[in-house]
């Protein structure tokens, strides 16, 4: 599946908008009364709707839902404004994996290493942006393998955090392989937070020796990579981090740097490739839910998400929320909904560890798999909320005008998705309660 909620201002239709207001306003006008109280409704059950004073606006939080986690597809992952790399174990939702491929430029349009030029060092400079999970002594400990990517990437293709990055590199394009302490925070370093690694002189001497074959076919023809693998396999529960980077950071670039000395000169040369935005950058996810049967359990048994919700970034899992008693709403059209807020809380347990999503969002899935805005999200994030409140500990979310399609027949109901918002460059998750607890308040008025 492809949808990319990073950009999620794109899910918005200027026209949608324009529709969704006249249609609201529309109702109201035609109401014509004043808002004078809200309760709830006592007759509200059978049929949901109560009779009397229908002048008032009524209240009623009547309603069933059917709600489970599923897992998700794969996302756009490539040339993102972040890049994930590393893994860690959560002891709710097992093991998360974030392997990277990032393409450099070369620094200069025309190579001159002067005569005879040997490699000193090869210094590799990865600029920090965050992290997630735990980066504190042994407990953060990370180790990946670099290697050679040895078949091209083509810049204005789309590419998918599912996809197996062998595709690109092979072991026999193995370079190096770093055990390292991150310091995303910057608390041992002066400057921009980086993280670096001492590449083989080999590897640095391969483009000292192919300056005119480098020249004449172009820098990008002749490397086209490096492909990064997290290999942490000694990680236990409640260790490791997914590391964020900021690797188009023009005030702090990440780049290859190679020193090196020649014939030419007595002073100490360098050669510089970069990563900038002209290079592309794929993110794969992997999630090893082995021994996590709170998870694995409700993708058998779904009746297990009224108790609990599982939602995770990187491609993991989203839920799925079902109105089931809205034909008793239908039957008994006209009814104009002013508000419908959907009330999620969330399981306390880990969040001082493992931070949840800032925002989430309720979106439908089209025929074609596709995620598409439901018309409350286009009426901005004021209205439509989805924003984590610590102080009650929850999501909430104002579905009214979604609601009012479905009970007036003009949208038929396919189940709601609740997704976090810029699943590509973040690794949060959270743990929500399920239909059990979840609320659906509905502030209502019956027309005449």
């Amino acid at each position: 599946m492809n949808y990319n909620l990073f950009n999620y201002n794109n899910l918005r239709k200027t026209t949608l908008f324009f529709a969704s207001f006249l249609r609201l306003l529309v109702v109201l006008l035609s109401i014509g009364v004043c808002f004078n109280s809200c309760k709830e409704s006592d007759t509200l059950g059978g049929n949901l709707l109560p009779s009397g004073d229908q002048s008032q606006f009524k209240a009623s939080s009547k309603f069933n839902l059917t709600t489970f986690s599923v897992k998700e597809d794969s996302i756009k992952s490539d040339d993102l404004s972040l890049s994930l790399l590393g893994s860690y174990v959560d002891p709710i939702f097992g093991k998360s994996t974030a392997s990277l491929i990032t393409q450099f430029v070369s620094s200069t349009n025309q190579l001159d290493f002067g005569a005879n030029p040997v490699a000193d060092s090869v210094v590799l400079s990865l600029t920090y942006n965050g992290y997630y999970g735990k980066i504190n002594k042994l407990d953060g400990l990370q180790k990946v393998r670099i290697y050679r990517v040895t078949t091209g990437i083509i810049k204005d293709s789309s590419y998918y955090s599912a996809q197996d990055p062998y595709k690109y590199s092979s072991e026999s394009d193995f370079i190096s392989e770093h055990s390292f302490l991150p310091d995303p925070t910057g608390k041992y370093q002066t400057g921009a937070p980086v993280q670096k690694f001492k590449l083989p002189l080999s590897f640095g001497q391969n483009f000292l020796n192919n300056q005119n074959t480098i020249n004449s076919g172009g820098f990008l023809n002749f490397f086209k990579g490096l492909y990064f693998k997290p290999s942490n396999d000694f990680q236990t529960s409640g260790n490791g981090a997914i590391l964020t980077f900021n690797l188009v950071n023009s005030e702090a670039p990440s780049k290859i740097t190679l020193y090196f000395h020649n014939d030419t000169s007595t002073v100490t040369q360098k050669f510089e490739m970069l990563i900038n935005s002209d290079c592309s950058r794929i993110n794969f996810f992997k999630h090893d839910r082995n021994g996590v049967p709170s998870i694995n359990n409700q993708f058998t048994d779904t009746s297990q998400g009224k108790t609990q919700l599982f939602i995770q970034n990187m491609a993991g899992l989203s839920s799925k929320i079902w109105i089931t008693n809205l034909d008793s709403w239908i039957d008994s059209m006209p009814v104009a909904i002013a508000k419908a807020e959907l009330i999620i809380p969330v399981e306390s347990s880990l969040i001082d560890i493992y931070g949840v999503p800032s925002r989430l969002i309720l979106v439908e899935k089209g025929d074609d798999g596709q995620y598409t805005a439901i018309p409350d999200f286009d009426l901005g994030d004021n209205y439509f909320n989805g924003n984590y409140n610590p102080s009650n500990n929850s999501y909430r979310f104002n579905l009214a005008l979604y609601l009012q399609e479905i009970i007036a027949g003009k949208r038929l109901q396919k189940g709601l998705y609740l997704v976090p918002v810029a699943s590509a460059i973040g690794a949060n998750r959270v743990v929500l309660k399920g239909s059990n607890f979840i609320k659906l308040n509905v502030t209502y008025t019956k027309i005449k």
